[in-house]
């Protein structure tokens, strides 16, 4: 999803489907060795869900719960169970029906017709109307909100959007309500993904009279949804989620669930810390972690395929990175391949900026390859010398892990080989994300997680010029054309040809530098069954599924 910081272990088609087919189950601690089905059973016939109890997690500290202004794995996982899209993503990254139960498009793929399911409910119990889906795409497509939202870019291909947007026109003509409870969405051209890009969390439906009546900052700070989970407490330390039990279908089995927040006080991988004196019940752990978790009895470790990119993003207007060949230079300096052999299981080299298993992926290189010589070579003719040095580059940094600290420490050596010397500085997410969102910040590392199981979640989302998510303040006028002309092809191929060109283009330009592919990693105690892990990661959980068994033998 959406950016969040490199972490630790360092926001949907049939190749991913296929990818997905390789997650991998460990059952550690148990012996018989033995693993639970990915599906949420319990591959047990004696055992069946149960309900109660609090599943307990850890995370950094949402800035705010409005689905409009999700950002990042911290809004989005709370989001997702607060809030229900029209349709949403299974973890096989099937489009499967959510508000709305069943919808018909036009033959000319233009027209999108969505019958609501009858007797949803708000939490504060109001229902849910097709009034509120016009309501929240014309929020989310407010001359205000349109370039602040991940799904405000996607949204635009509405009929009428852009004219709305941009204050042209008073009413959004693409999305009607038809009646109570039938929603008609016209585009302006045919898009192969549109159904994904409902799923997104800025298109999770809203309220439109609890919204208006407490306005956006409180919404943002007590969210009313359609959810399995409802608002609880929300302090400084934590954020407690509870049970819905008039959810649409059918109640959950937790009563809630519990996400604690990192402080900056904390020592690097506390929620390890906490996980293994049962503070916790899941953790997402570092690869230094894994062998200690592998020897406590009673605890599993899940790896799955990520669609991710983790990378090193450059702010473009900061000098001296708004020098095309200092940029450049950089990336030759990095030796990506020793990054990927500190931790070879769980990454993989990127050639790229599309990750395997997501459609326009080709092996072949398309990044600028490690070549120090060619870097001092660079900076020589961006002026620079051992008579006048690089000035020193700010990295902001937020991962306080071990593994994270290895891999900064291994960029910083790469690029003081070649005369770059980096000045390192420890912020809080919340600092970060003001900072890349502002353009402010010089230099970041960052791992992008997919929303939409589309190339187009990786170059549009993260390059188009004035987009929410575009870190670095990058502009082409030949790259906006050819997102265009991406995001209208309707055969695969000649659209992969098209985001291959991306691929190149942009990374000859080096806003950032493509270091890796990643395997998402969770690990939980035994007795907790449900937990789906897919290629979009954590914040894509549906925690209405998981469910907390008695202590079992072993455990």
């Amino acid at each position: 999803m959406a950016g969040i910081p490199m972490r630790s272990g360092f926001a949907r088609l049939q190749s991913v489907t296929a990818v997905l087919a390789a997650t991998l189950l460990l059952c550690t601690g148990c012996a018989d060795n033995s693993a639970s089905p990915t599906d949420g059973s319990t591959g047990r016939p004696d055992l069946a869900p149960v309900s109660g109890g609090l599943f307990r997690i850890m995370s950094e500290a949402p800035s705010s719960l409005d689905p409009i202004h999700s950002q990042s794995v911290y809004e989005g996982l709370p989001v997702n169970q607060l809030f229900d899209g029209l349709v949403e993503l299974d973890p096989s990254l099937h489009v499967v029906p959510g508000l709305a139960d069943t919808w018909i498009i036009s033959p000319d793929g233009r027209t999108y017709r969505f019958h609501l399911r009858e007797g949803v409910r708000f939490h504060d119990g109001s229902a849910l109307t097709s009034g509120d889906v016009v309501f929240t795409f014309k929020r989310l497509l407010d001359p205000r909100n349109v370039t602040s939202s991940l799904a405000g870019s996607y949204a635009l291909t509405v009929a009428g959007a852009e004219e709305f947007s941009a204050g042209r026109i008073g009413e959004l003509t693409g999305v009607r309500a038809l009646d109570e409870h039938t929603v008609e969405i016209e585009l302006r051209y045919p898009s192969i993904y549109f159904l994904e890009v409902l799923s997104m969390d800025g298109l999770q439906i809203v309220p439109e009279k609890a919204l208006r009546e407490v306005g956006e900052e409180a919404f943002g700070r007590n969210p009313v949804g359609t959810g399995p989970f409802r608002m609880g407490d929300w302090s400084d330390d934590h954020l407690e989620l509870k049970a819905n039990p008039d959810y649409f279908r059918g109640p959950p089995f937790l009563d809630g669930v519990r996400i604690g927040f990192h402080t900056a006080a904390e020592k690097a991988d506390y929620a390890v810390t906490q996980y293994l004196s049962g503070e916790l019940d899941m953790v997402e752990p570092g690869t230094r972690n894994i062998p200690a978790l592998m020897e406590r009895p009673g605890l599993m470790i899940r790896s799955f395929q990520e669609l991710s990119l983790s990378f090193l993003g450059m702010g473009t207007g900061n000098p001296p990175l708004d020098n095309l060949e200092v940029r450049q230079a950089i990336a030759h300096a990095l030796n990506r391949e020793a990054l990927v052999r500190a931790s070879p299981e769980f990454r993989r080299t990127s050639v790229g900026l599309v990750p395997p298993g997501m459609n326009a992926y080709s092996p072949d290189q398309k990044g600028l390859l490690y070549d120090p010589d060619r870097s001092r070579r660079l900076l020589r003719k961006a002026g620079y010398g051992p008579d006048r040095p690089v000035p020193p580059i700010t990295m902001l940094n937020t991962s306080r892990s071990a593994a994270a600290r290895d891999t900064l420490e291994s960029i910083s050596r790469d690029l003081a080989e070649v005369g770059i010397r980096l000045n390192v500085r420890q912020v809080s997410w919340a600092e970060l994300s003001q900072a890349i969102t502002s353009g402010e910040a010089p230099m970041f590392l960052l791992a992008w997680i997919a929303d939409l199981p589309d190339p187009d979640v990786f170059l549009r989302g993260l390059f188009e010029s004035g987009g929410s998510s575009n870190y670095f303040s990058f502009r082409d006028e030949e790259v906006g054309r050819l997102l265009e002309l991406g995001v209208r092809e309707r055969n695969p191929l000649n659209r992969s040809k098209i985001y291959r060109s991306l691929e190149r283009r942009i990374l000859s330009q080096a806003p950032v530098v493509p270091l890796y592919h990643t395997t998402g990693v969770l690990s939980h105690r035994r007795q907790v069954h449900g937990l789906e892990p897919g290629p979009l990661g954590i914040s894509n959980l549906h925690f209405e599924k998981v469910w907390i068994a008695a202590e079992e033998s072993g455990s």
